[in-house]
């Protein structure tokens, strides 16, 4: 089949494939925020990568942050990160993947207004391919007490 014919029946079938991300954030089993969240081009060209052999087990840090900016699709890292954590758990169940990470009393106090996922980084600042970003409108404060549960949904459409 030539180049043409395959742009003409890529016009005809039209496919398109939509990713969606939301972040959902609750403290002590309250759900205090949900919004989407603006997936990066450097997310989506990661996941363009691993469809040529990528790995099967990528490491994923949740990174928190003060800065105020709005999410850029061009943004490759939080504006001040100020806490990173590897994520609790991985699941995929159909086109819908959900990725946890949970902060004890101990863990992230105080006043977050950026948060990120970072792909195939490490627990150092800024390190790795950040998939998607968002600014909680007024942010999400934790208290010593309280525990922070942090969910992301990433689903994945036919246009």
């Amino acid at each position: 089949m030539s180049y043409a014919a395959l742009l003409s029946w890529g016009d005809v079938m039209n496919d398109n494939i939509k990713v969606k991300g939301e972040w959902l954030f609750f403290l002590d089993s309250y759900l205090v925020f949900r919004g989407d969240n603006l997936i990066t081009q450097a997310g989506l060209n990661f996941l363009a990568e691993l469809l040529t052999g990528g790995s099967d087990d990528i490491p994923i840090h949740l990174a928190m942050g003060t800065g105020t900016n709005p999410p850029a699709l061009t943004d490759t890292k939080l504006q001040i990160e100020g806490m990173r954590k590897p994520v609790s758990s991985k699941q995929a169940q159909a086109n819908l993947v959900r990725i946890r990470t949970f902060f004890l009393p101990a863990e992230a106090n105080g006043d977050w207004k950026e948060f990120g996922l970072f792909l195939s980084g490490t627990d150092l600042p800024d390190s790795g391919t950040l998939f998607n970003r968002i600014t909680p409108p007024g942010g999400i404060s934790k208290a010593g007490n309280q525990v922070l549960s942090v969910e992301v949904r990433v689903t994945f459409e036919a246009g």
